[in-house]
């Protein structure tokens, strides 16, 4: 929903409910009073279907000169709420604010005093929620009265008007609201005492403030919504403690799962290189690595352009949302396997060939090393761990300069080991001579690659089981391929056995593992919603959100690691944590808001919330089952 249709809606509703609000016709009370013990009126009620209002005087009987209070009870209807005198605004939309009038001709008025109101986070479609002070259920007004001195004796006329508005998510229905509820007070000689004003109803007025001292405690109160920011300590880091750990965590990209299946690539190019010469072997590296590089610095580029232009952050892995980019590079999977296969070949030109030692030749070889390159870090993109969003979250704020230069150290961490590969040619010398061996090596290493190109398909499915089968068909070719290729004709019994037999182990436990339905999760979690967040915290819980992504490999070893394990599941439950999953596999999913532009970060990223007020506690990539008991101990005011 934009901003404008938004507006539109909201203008619409209040129209609706100004129109509404005629046909509530006011002064007309159910029973305008009621003779209490000492004769005197004590109490009125008035309403509707969605407010009654019940007016309670703290004395039954008043002498003049006499001081006391007025209370006026609103029963809120369920699932409607009435907003405060200090309502607040967002999202373009700014409610009616509460107010109470009391006026009396032989009374003089002081001014009402309000109970602490609540927040109430209404969702208006992805990424838009508004955060407003409303009353739910039943609160109430105290108004300050007294008598005037010289009152004649008899009842006396008070009437009180209930200015606001009342709001239904469910109904996604606004309705003003104007009531007057007449009521009256008897002055007489002596004062006596109302039975009717006891318990909670006295108790509460201890806590009443005026709406002035509301709107001061409004101003002091941190958010109670889903907030963040990056950590403090984050934000502390120094320029060489910041630019270090990016070169660190470029390193650690090397050995993360999304990298591993990219490694097949990376091993050709060398067995590549190692049939030229010694020069050859390191150039090619070095190209290689300087497309690692070159990959960052466009991220770098994309971040400057980004927080010049619109002052928005660059954010971890987000290409990945886009389904035809996944689709595209899962078919640039299949088309380079089937090049490994030996399917097509591209051909160089005879003239070019016969240029073997010069430019032309050397540069497409270069160029091809150095694509490589981009592919490996493109793949490594869907990964994320502590250290990386760390230093990306310590980039986002600091100037553009240093947060570029952060990014691109990232790059040249994860380059470093395939440059210093590079430097020793001598590698060449520790492989076999050129033979079979290789053309097998090439063939298997196809198979590598069109098994990243399943995992991509996989991605395009909520449910992980498709990208199951997927994997299954890649390794059921395998085996057929093993059985046919690696044994010859002539080739032992013994070594047909170990290969076939092998090949048919290989499917068997394959088939057992990938082709069984997956089990739900053992922690049970809520769909996406900020509201239902904020309502949570409200409510005393500790709120655990989950962010995840089809396309995110580290999100499902959390999955099988955490929140697949009973005893997980079960503290939860003890705690009272309200578990809720926040799914980021598409650009149009409703968590972005809050993963990518309040809390700076990327799948997989647990963040547990405290209840009410208070900052939020992050979990960033793998944790284990003792971090997450000490962050929940954290948040429910542990040691």
């Amino acid at each position: 929903m934009t901003r404008r249709t938004l507006t539109l809606v909201i203008t619409l509703l209040a129209i609706a409910g100004m129109v509404s609000a005629q046909f509530d016709q006011p002064g007309v009370p159910l029973a305008p009073w009621l003779d209490g013990p000492g004769g005197g009126p004590q109490w009125a009620t008035a309403g509707n279907e969605h407010i009654r209002v019940e007016v309670v005087n703290s004395l039954a009987d008043v002498e003049p000169g006499q001081a006391f209070h007025i209370a006026v009870k609103l029963n809120i209807g369920e699932e409607w709420v009435f907003y405060s005198p200090d309502p607040g605004s967002s999202a373009g939309f700014t409610p009616i604010a509460g107010s109470v009038v009391v006026e009396a001709d032989a009374l003089e008025i002081g001014q009402a005093l309000w109970l602490a109101d609540g927040t109430h986070a209404t969702e208006l479609g992805p990424g838009e929620v508004m955060v407003n002070n409303v009353y739910e259920g039943q609160t109430v007004v105290y108004v300050s009265a007294r008598v005037l001195p010289g009152s004649l004796p008899g009842p006396q006329r008070l009437t009180v008007t209930i200015d606001g508005q009342l709001c239904s998510d469910e109904r996604f229905e606004c309705i003003n609201v104007h009531k007057n509820v007449i009521a009256v007070v008897r002055v007489a000689a002596q004062s006596t005492a109302n039975p009717n004003w006891t318990g909670p109803l006295a108790a509460g007025l201890q806590d009443a403030m005026t709406a002035d001292e509301l709107r001061a405690r409004h101003a002091a109160r941190p958010p109670a919504g889903p907030a963040g920011g990056i950590d403090e300590e984050v934000a502390g880091w120094t320029i060489w403690t910041g630019l270090s750990l990016a070169v660190l965590a470029g390193l650690i990209l090397n050995v993360m799962p999304c990298v591993l299946p990219v490694i097949p690539i990376r091993i050709m190019s060398i067995v590549e290189a190692a049939q030229g010469s010694r020069r050859r072997f390191v150039t090619l590296g070095l190209a290689f690595a300087f497309g690692i590089v070159l990959f960052f610095v466009g991220l770098s580029v994309v971040n400057v352009i980004l927080r010049l232009a619109t002052d928005e952050l660059f954010n971890w892995g987000r290409h990945f949302q886009l389904m035809p980019f996944r689709i595209g590079l899962a078919m640039l999977m299949v088309a380079l396997a089937c090049n490994l296969f030996g399917v097509f070949t591209v051909m160089v030109p005879r003239k070019i060939m016969a240029m073997d030692s010069g430019v032309s030749a050397r540069a497409g070889g270069h160029l091809g090393a150095m694509g490589m390159g981009v592919m490996m870090a493109i793949l490594a993109t869907p990964c994320s761990f502590a250290t990386l969003m760390g230093v990306l979250g310590w980039a986002s704020v600091k100037p553009i300069w240093l947060g570029t230069l952060a990014i691109v150290l990232v790059g040249v961490g994860m380059a470093a080991p395939h440059a210093m590969l590079s430097a020793f040619p001598s590698l060449v010398n520790k492989l076999p001579k050129p033979g079979r061996w290789m053309e097998l090596l090439k063939q298997g290493m196809g198979f590598a690659v069109l098994a990243v190109a399943a995992w991509l398909i996989g991605t395009l499915s909520e449910t992980s089981y498709v990208m199951q089968v997927a994997c299954f068909g890649v390794l059921l070719a395998f085996a057929l391929w093993a059985w046919g290729v690696w044994v010859r004709y002539d080739a032992p019994l013994s070594r047909k056995l170990l290969i076939r037999g092998g090949a048919i182990v290989l499917v068997a436990v394959a088939g057992v593992g990938l082709l069984r339905p997956p089990r739900p999760l053992a922690v049970k979690f809520e769909p996406f919603s900020e509201a239902r967040i904020v309502e949570a915290r409200q409510e005393g819980h500790i709120v655990l959100v989950k962010f995840s992504a089809t396309w995110c490999i580290s999100c499902g070893i959390v999955d099988r690691i955490i929140y697949n394990d009973p005893d997980v599941q079960q503290e939860l439950i003890d705690r009272g944590v309200v578990a809720i999953k926040g799914d980021v596999t598409a650009r149009s999913a409703p968590a972005n808001r809050l993963l990518y532009e309040q809390l700076r970060g990327a799948p997989p990223l647990t963040v547990i919330y405290p209840p009410g007020e208070g900052e939020p506690i992050r979990l960033r990539g793998k944790f284990s089952h003792a971090d997450l008991t000490a962050a929940l101990d954290q948040a429910a005011g542990g040691p």
